[in-house]
């Protein structure tokens, strides 16, 4: 009898810690497997992998130190003598002549510093304002470029370019470009069609006489032209019934001008990066860099890939994504 008790103590114990064995492994595969889910929150389909980041990586180079320009030429289709600012350094101005990058100056150097700070850099705070094509004292209203907010998807324009302007996401500035007559809008973050944005800045040549005055068409309204001052377009209209001539720059019967200005009755509801959160892309990016890439299923959206972290772009509605130049553009330039 004795030795029925013992063994049946025995078995109950051995059962016992068996249940509680069994037991604990099911918590710890519980949990472990909640962790997995915790941990893994990007679903099943984000485990595409980007492609060969070498063909779509944007490295910096050029003169600028902070700004990704990859192979854009930010002089492109830049009146002579255009004076652009600099972005991370509001004193700074880069000098475009021929299409090209002629120099970078500095409010700093030269005759500019002479005239305004009377050679004391101590008390004399300069800024290079764009529109006026000048250095002057930083606290007259200069406007300076905006530099990228740390993890926050913003875009600002490249100030009298008109097709260029800068994508921030993570901290990084990129430069970016639109095409085909297209334009940067502010108002939507991206590139869009020209009579929606009338833009003529990039035009405007900085040095005109009197007797060489510069007329430029409007982009949006057949009677609306600008005429270039001192580097700077001034909006003007022409009376009612009338359109601007660019052969004659004047204002002229509307019969007799061609425009081919077209303004869309079409109501569009696009709304700027800082109004929409950003979506994450479906594509696991690569770890370094800046990369662009065509969407799995949208061929009017594109993934924007920094550091790893990647998030999805759409175009204006009208535009096509096209992989060859990492930017929105009218879709009889875009091959199938």
């Amino acid at each position: 009898m004795t030795f029925l008790y013992q063994h049946s103590s025995f078995r109950e114990l051995y059962l016992s810690k068996m249940k509680f064995l069994y037991g604990l492994a099911l918590f710890v595969l519980f949990q472990c497997s909640g962790a997995r889910f915790h941990l893994k929150l990007t679903p099943q389909s984000e485990e595409i992998v980007a492609p060969d980041p070498e063909e779509n990586v944007v490295n910096p180079d050029g003169p600028f130190s902070s700004l990704v320009v990859n192979d854009i030429n930010l002089c492109a289709n830049m009146a002579d003598q255009s004076l652009l600012p600099y972005i991370g350094n509001c004193s700074s101005f880069i000098s475009c002549v021929g299409g090209k990058v002629d120099y970078i100056g500095s409010c700093y150097d030269g005759e500019a510093f002479e005239e305004l700070c009377k050679g004391n850099a101590t008390d004399c705070h300069l800024g290079f304002d764009y529109k006026f094509q000048a250095c002057t004292y930083i606290d007259n209203d200069v406007k300076c470029l905006p530099e990228c907010e740390e993890y926050k998807l913003t875009s600002f324009c490249y100030d009298r370019t008109c097709t260029k302007y800068v994508l921030c996401y993570y901290g990084i500035p990129v430069l970016r470009e639109c095409y085909d007559g297209l334009q940067y809008n502010a108002d939507t973050d991206r590139c869009d069609f020209p009579e929606f944005v009338d833009c003529v800045e990039n035009d405007c040549p900085q040095e005109i006489t009197v007797s060489n005055i510069r007329y430029l068409p409007s982009k949006a309204q057949c009677n609306k032209y600008f005429i270039c001052s001192n580097g700077m377009p001034w909006p003007q209209e022409c009376a009612n019934g009338l359109a601007f001539n660019p052969e004659c720059n004047c204002c002229d019967y509307a019969s007799k001008v061609q425009c081919n200005v077209t303004t869309s009755l079409q109501q569009r509801n696009i709304q700027p990066y800082s109004r929409v959160p950003p979506r994450r892309a479906d594509i696991i990016c690569p770890d370094t860099g800046v990369h662009f890439y065509p969407h799995n299923s949208r061929r009017d959206s594109y993934y924007y890939c920094v550091e790893g972290q990647g998030i999805t772009l759409d175009c204006t509605p009208g535009l096509l994504y096209d992989p060859k130049v990492h930017e929105c553009r009218d879709p009889k330039y875009v091959q199938i």
